[in-house]
């Protein structure tokens, strides 16, 4: 059995927004045809914990011949060096069980969630769009930043808003000379405008607690990326013409993120939604229906929801670790899990 550190997860060359992109467009390919399957999430909340949760989140890949499960926590921080998520996956070999790898999981995760993003602006958002507003200056919106980059190249503008100015400001910096390569002015605000008409798209990436993005915060023409839980306000969604999700009965089911709490309380918000994967063009082996249309235009209000599904981190982990192997056996950290030689799919 593998362990795989976040180095050697870079090492591998899936940390490129580019490859993270390809594999989980692949991967939600792979998902229209039910080779890409995601069992329902499982949450446990230790009686210890006044908040937050530690969740199961299992699936199998038929093409890769792997089943896994992302377990991951939602626990607020106990210090500022703390991370509010600490993610890992686990790999198994689909047709034996045997366990093949343990793989740290947080950079997995973002780049999961730059990628499905990424992936849903490639297919949905206006090309000529030259103006992006970033919510939110932690882990995830920096991957944010990273995995869209590549998919606007006529962006112009990178607006950065954050509760904390001192943070939107570091993130900034941290971006300021790849920005400037590309002759991209950025500008933190230091409060969130009361409308967002200087920005075309618009991300939400904070930990909030409570609502910030009201109704009157989005015109026609805005697309919507929400990736965090709470950061827009539910009559907000409401006023969206169209939302794309990466998938929404699952997240109906169990998640308290904005969307689907609406939904559970309004049952019609589901006549607007629309799945990613069907809006991606056939691979040379399904043919099928025509594709849907459904793209960023001036008549309209689009939202994109991002529920995030553990076959997307599988798929990645998988990558890394077939890619660490065919580097060479001493890219890579193994362990004897049974007190004896194990032969593993990946020798």
């Amino acid at each position: 059995m593998y362990l795989v550190t976040r180095a050697q997860v870079r090492r591998s060359g899936i940390a490129d927004a580019i490859v993270a992109q390809e594999i989980v467009e692949r991967t939600f390919m792979e998902k229209r045809a039910a080779q890409a399957v995601c069992a329902q999430e499982v949450s446990m909340i230790p009686q210890q914990l006044e908040t937050g949760a530690f969740y199961s989140l299992p699936g199998y890949l038929s093409k890769a011949n792997v089943a896994g499960v992302k377990w991951t926590t939602h626990v607020p921080k106990t210090s500022r060096h703390a991370d509010y998520t600490n993610p890992v996956v686990v790999l198994n070999d689909l047709k034996t069980g045997v366990p093949i790898a343990l793989v740290e999981g947080q950079l997995i995760s973002g780049l999961r969630t730059a990628g499905v993003s990424s992936t849903a602006l490639k297919y949905l958002a206006n090309p000529e769009t030259r103006s992006v507003l970033i919510c939110g200056s932690g882990f995830q919106a920096v991957r944010q930043l990273e995995g869209i980059l590549p998919f606007l190249p006529r962006l112009r503008e990178v607006h950065f808003w954050s509760r904390h100015r001192a943070h939107a400001e570091a993130m900034h910096q941290q971006f300021a000379e790849r920005l400037q390569e590309r002759g991209i002015h950025g500008r933190v605000h230091g409060s969130l405008p009361d409308r967002l008409d200087f920005a075309e798209i618009v991300l939400g990436v904070t930990s909030a607690v409570t609502p910030y993005l009201q109704p009157e915060h989005f015109s026609r023409g805005h697309l919507y990326v929400h990736i965090g839980m709470n950061d827009i306000e539910a009559e907000a969604i409401q006023a969206f013409d169209q939302i794309v999700c990466d998938d929404f009965q699952a997240g109906v089911k169990t998640s308290s993120q904005s969307l689907f709490r609406l939904a559970r309380a309004d049952a019609s918000v589901k006549e607007k939604v629309a799945l990613l994967e069907n809006l991606l063009p056939p691979d040379s082996e399904e043919g099928g229906p025509p594709v849907m249309r459904i793209r960023q235009n001036e008549q309209q209000k689009l939202m994109f929801n991002t529920f995030g599904l553990p076959i997307f981190d599988l798929a990645l982990a998988a990558e890394a670790l077939q890619r660490l192997a065919n580097l060479g056996e001493e890219y890579l950290s193994r362990f004897d899990l049974y007190g004896e030689e194990v032969t593993t799919i990946y020798e």
